[in-house]
C-alpha cells in the first residue's frame, strides 16, 4: 500500500557537490535518462534547475526520500534553494473533482458506455474512477505536500532560518 504514495521518510545530508550528470542511473526504477548529482558519495535525483546547474565544490544541503530523490535543497554558496509548493496539491485536487464533476452531470458515462449491456460493469468503472479521483488523489497530493514540508522544516534548522 505504501508504494502507492509518496515516501515520507526524509532524510538530510549535507556536503559539497561532487559530480553531476544527465544519464541512466544504477538501482534507480526510472531506466531512462535522468538528472544526478552527487554529495557526499551518494548519488541524487529528481533535480530542479537549481541544483542541477550549480557548480562543483558548493556547499548543500539536501532533504531527500529514502529512494534518494531529491524533496528540497539548500546551497550555501549562493544563499538559494527550493521552496514547498501548494499550488499543486491545490491543483491536483481540484483537477480531479473537475473532471469527476463533468462525468456525473455532464453525461460524458453515457456516451463512454453506451455499447455495454452489462449494467454493473459500468458502475464498476465508475466507481473505480471514482475512488481514484475521490480518495486517491487528495491523499496522495497531502502526502506530498507533508513531504515537502518536513524536509523544508530540515532544511530550516541547517541553514538557520
Amino acid at each position: 500500500m505504501s508504494k502507492l504514495f509518496p515516501d515520507t521518510n526524509i532524510q538530510l545530508v549535507s556536503g559539497v557537490i561532487q559530480e553531476s550528470g544527465t544519464s541512466v542511473v544504477e538501482g534507480h526504477k526510472n531506466q531512462n535518462p535522468q538528472r544526478w548529482i552527487k554529495v557526499e558519495n551518494k548519488v541524487f535525483v529528481g533535480l530542479d534547475d537549481g541544483l542541477y546547474h550549480a557548480q562543483y565544490g558548493q556547499k548543500v544541503d539536501i532533504a531527500y526520500d529514502s529512494n534518494h530523490k531529491v524533496v528540497g535543497y539548500w546551497n550555501h554558496a549562493l544563499n538559494t534553494g527550493s521552496e514547498t509548493s501548494k499550488s499543486g496539491v491545490i491543483g491536483a485536487i481540484a483537477l480531479a473533482l473537475i473532471l469527476t464533476a463533468i462525468g456525473y452531470y455532464g453525461g460524458v458515462w453515457n456516451f463512454i458506455w453506451k455499447g455495454i449491456n452489462e449494467w454493473w460493469l459500468t458502475i464498476s468503472i465508475i466507481f473505480i474512477f471514482s475512488l481514484y479521483a475521490i480518495v486517491w488523489t487528495p491523499i496522495f497530493a497531502y502526502k506530498e505536500s507533508k513531504r515537502e514540508r518536513l524536509a523544508h522544516e530540515l532544511l530550516k534548522g541547517v541553514r538557520g532560518n
